[in-house]
């Protein structure tokens, strides 16, 4: 946080002149302005410029937290979204997903809540937007069309709501559904045409063009792509024409006209690299050294354009194209001989494998690996690879080089001494340059199989109607025997049994007054624990208020008294007060922080999962410990009662505390979860941990127990030696 502040104080106070970009400048200005104003409009203007020039995430999110304090300050709602939505596009910025998306989606719970349907509207477009950068696209499809639905009643989100239906339909085309992809994008282009929307109209006619460049539908695509152009230029939108004139490009490539597609892909990167956009330049340097990579003489300055393109991906956290970059890297060093190179950027490709969620993007990954596999002597692990690229080519993957792929098999069979398959599947590769014979074969075997296998069929039947009439034979005489013998035996058991009935009656009747009156003893003795366990805790509660309250107001003061009346003597007579200053300065703060944490929580203006994300965001860690929070998305979280919520809050403080204090760990996780009116949170951490058959439970761990009877709530404590702990409080609501 030290560093954030000085990075704002160098934005506010560096000289206009010394600043070369005019960016900067006009980012001073505003926080000058927001200086003076000090009230949520100023900070959001300063916002709304960083999140234009996508720079600075760390400033962004210090502005986001005054509009915080601000909200909490004045007790507003509004505020509150602004600081949500603000977060949310800081971690964006920083490429931390995960937590943008929480940002956002607490964004959208509260747009929704205070019926800011125009906010909940552009909130739903940004987190579908980055859903699809991210790869996920049923979550995106779920959002925006959540965000359409608001908006086709709202005429004047008429842009967003073209905006989402243009995403809507690039999930598809991202996720290799281009049937789908067309049927929406088609529709969108017409909207967008009668709106006369025409930056929207080019987004459309380019994503057709893409889309019927997949289709291997080539007057189609290059019409629209050249429509999309068309447009770009009248309009001077080259932002658009760099990513069509790249399209234009592969397309060039895919027809094995790789020294056509460079003016298109240089075209394309020098738009890119003029507008600034890392999202743009990085995309743009992957196709350009994708196309070189296929041209003899070109891989090394191919694999010199691919690794410009890694640190501008990495910073925007596009891990889609990164790993097209390492594939295309790993092709390279392998055409180059180098296979030792190609193996660093296979294993970089390994590691983002989670990332490939289509069959296209997972064939391209096996065909980078397998050959070189093959190159290294890994021959059984090049095979493995080898038979998943023929089981999507069998599943509608269309490429030319199956043959190739069949050879390579029956290559790496034989070098393992695996002839048979060797000799199978060089047939089998010989077999598909005469499909026609081979189909005209596979006919035929296939009358054989099918005549073949109805005879055993018929067969077959045969012999189980056979079978079934033996078996229901022989049960039927036993279960003539049996019944027999059980008949004897119920008239006895019947005598027997009317005898000892009576008996049993009466010794039922004494064990049910005697269980009743030991239930109502227990019954008595949980009331009376109860009642004691909620004196204690109402006891301890109003202790920590009165000692925040000292340590606030008496401590915290007279400590910077003391400071103030110790900065009056002259630093040349004590050179060494300034450290002694910064010491009884950071006293204060941790007293202060201390106080904080005393102070109950006020559940009347934020919920359980907002208390929690905002201890956790401003928990004060050791160097080298980090915290995460996450919670339950799509719920809402006013529905836990203040009771509950308030001791699960305190129990959640006292196991975090316990963690940094004696855990020793790294990470301290916390997870809020609500599903079916059960509540639970779960702690853990990858410290040292303890025995539990040895230690005993110290006050945190008791108070931990107490909290959780009065809400009647069941708590699990796992931990061992070198393996960390696990809290776990479960509570129904």
């Amino acid at each position: 946080m030290n560093n954030i502040r000085i990075l704002c104080i160098l934005l506010l106070f560096l000289p206009h002149g010394s600043l070369e970009a005019q960016n900067d400048g006009e980012l001073i200005r505003l926080c000058f302005e927001a200086a003076k104003r000090k009230n949520v409009e100023g900070y959001s203007a300063v916002c709304r410029y960083l999140y234009t020039i996508e720079e600075y995430p760390e400033v962004l999110l210090v502005y986001a937290d005054s509009i915080r304090q601000l909200a909490i300050r004045d007790k507003s709602l509004n505020a509150f979204l602004e600081y949500y939505s603000w977060s949310g596009e800081a971690y964006f910025m920083k490429g931390d997903f995960p937590g943008g998306f929480d940002w956002k989606r607490k964004a959208l719970v509260l747009a929704e809540r205070t019926k800011q349907m125009g906010d909940a509207v552009a909130i739903c477009s940004d987190i579908g937007y980055y859903y699809n950068v991210a790869t996920r696209y049923d979550s995106a499809r779920y959002y925006l069309k959540k965000g359409i639905y608001i908006a086709e009643n709202m005429p004047e989100r008429s842009n967003q709501y073209l905006t989402m239906l243009t995403n809507y339909a690039s999930s598809f085309l991202f996720e290799g559904k281009t049937d789908s992809a067309l049927v929406h994008t088609l529709k969108v282009k017409e909207q967008s045409f009668l709106e006369k929307d025409t930056a929207m109209l080019i987004e459309n006619l380019n994503q057709l063009g893409a889309i019927y460049r997949r289709k291997k539908n080539l007057d189609a695509c290059i019409r629209y792509f050249e429509q999309a152009l068309s447009l770009c230029e009248a309009q001077g939108n080259f932002g658009i024409a760099a990513y069509i004139y790249g399209n234009i490009a592969t397309v060039y490539s895919e027809w094995k006209r790789p020294k056509d597609a460079i003016p298109f892909s240089e075209k394309a990167l020098k738009y890119a690299l003029k507008l600034g956009t890392p999202q743009m330049i990085g995309i743009c340097y992957v196709n350009l050294g994708a196309i070189l990579c296929n041209i003899e003489g070109k891989r090394e300055e191919s694999i010199a354009t691919l690794r410009k393109a890694l640190p501008v991906l990495q910073k925007v956290n596009n891990e889609r194209r990164l790993c097209e970059a390492y594939n295309h890297l790993t092709n390279a060093f392998r055409k180059l001989g180098q296979t030792d190179s190609a193996m660093v950027y296979l294993r970089k490709l390994d590691g983002l494998v989670g990332e490939l969620k289509t069959d296209v993007e997972r064939f391209r990954y096996y065909e980078a690996k397998a050959p070189l596999l093959q190159a290294n002597r890994r021959f059984m692990e090049a095979i493995s690879y080898y038979h998943k690229m023929i089981d999507l080519i069998d599943h509608g993957i269309y490429d030319t080089k199956d043959y190739d792929y069949f050879l390579n098999l029956s290559v790496c069979y034989h070098a393992i001494h695996d002839d048979a398959s060797a000799y199978k599947h060089l047939q089998k590769a010989y077999a598909l340059r005469d499909s026609a014979n081979n189909r005209k074969y596979a006919e035929h075997l296939s009358d054989f199989s099918v005549k073949y296998q109805t005879k055993e069929k018929e067969l077959e039947i045969v012999t189980l109607k056979r079978e079934q009439l033996e078996q229901e034979t022989y049960m039927l005489r036993h279960r003539i025997i049996v019944g027999s013998v059980i008949s004897l035996l119920v008239i006895l058991l019947l005598g027997l049994l009317y005898a000892r009935q009576r008996q049993r009656a009466r010794i039922v009747l004494l064990a049910s007054a005697a269980s009743e009156k030991e239930h109502q003893f227990v019954e008595l003795q949980k009331e009376t624990e109860l009642r004691l366990t909620r004196k204690y805790i109402d006891g301890l509660e109003s202790e920590r208020g009165r000692m925040a309250t000292e340590l606030h107001d008496d401590v915290c003061n007279s400590l910077l008294a003391l400071e103030m009346n110790i900065r009056t003597i002259s630093a040349e007579e004590s050179p060494g007060l300034g450290e002694q200053l910064d010491l009884l300065s950071n006293t204060r703060e941790r007293v202060r922080t201390l106080s904080h944490e005393l102070m109950p929580p006020a559940f009347q203006y934020a919920t359980l999962d907002e208390m929690l994300a905002d201890y956790v965001l401003h928990l004060s860690l050791p160097e080298n410990m980090y915290a995460e929070y996450h919670s339950t998305e799509g719920v809402d979280w006013n529905s836990v009662p203040k009771l509950i919520g308030f001791e699960c809050y305190r129990i959640v403080q006292e196991a975090v505390s316990n963690a940094v204090k004696y855990a020793g760990s790294a990470c301290v996780r916390v997870n809020l979860a609500l599903e079916n009116n059960n509540l639970s949170i779960l702690v853990t951490d990858d410290g040292k941990g303890f025995d539990m058959s040895k230690k005993t439970k110290g006050i945190g761990l008791r108070t931990i127990w107490q909290r959780a009877e009065t809400i009647g709530a069941k708590v699990e404590l796992t931990s061992a030696p070198g393996e960390g702990t696990r809290l776990k409080v479960n509570v129904l609501i």
